[in-house]
């Protein structure tokens, strides 16, 4: 070999440095997962929150009727919107259920599986005049001259008892 073989090259050169922008593939799928997560729990924690709302909200309304029923005297139409919050509860409390379909006895058992770990009292009442009242009363002609056990300061009393159970945060909610 002849020494001018050599001559020709170039001195060793380090490579250009790699640009910060734009980032690689990867970095972008884990941008793109890491939106999502945040978006996943903010999502849930929404619904949680909300969830957590239900029962507070509901004790507001059933502060409303009563006032209504008070000034009002109807308890007819009493008995029909303490049902119609207690269903609008359950569907807001415990949204992946399918609460809004359920009529009769398995309303009845909806909310009696749902409270099962409530006090006492509570139970009764859903076995009692409170199950009546949701299941039964709204969808008579007039509940408050065919049945003897309407006693709506006692629904209302019994309703206050299952959503304080509800605020409480020990009904078995599904996370």
């Amino acid at each position: 070999m002849s020494p001018d073989a050599l001559a020709g090259l170039r001195d060793y050169h380090l490579p250009e440095p790699m640009p910060w922008w734009p980032p690689a593939p990867g970095w972008w799928l884990l941008a793109l997962g890491a939106a999502l997560l945040a978006l996943l729990l903010w999502l849930r924690h929404r619904r949680r929150r909300a969830q957590a709302r239900a029962p507070l909200l509901a004790l507001r309304e059933l502060a409303r009727l009563r006032e209504r029923w008070q000034r009002d005297g109807d308890d007819t139409a009493f008995v029909r919107e303490l049902a119609q919050l207690i269903r609008r509860y359950a569907i807001s409390r415990w949204p992946a259920d399918d609460a809004a379909g359920l009529t009769g006895a398995d309303w009845r058992g909806y909310l009696a599986q749902k409270c099962a770990d409530a006090p006492a009292p509570v139970r009764a009442a859903l076995d009692g005049a409170l199950g009546e009242a949701v299941t039964r009363w709204p969808y008579q002609p007039s509940p408050a001259q065919t049945s003897t056990e309407l006693d709506p300061a006692d629904l209302a009393e019994s309703a206050a008892a299952l959503l304080r159970h509800g605020a409480a945060g020990t009904t078995g909610t599904r996370a």
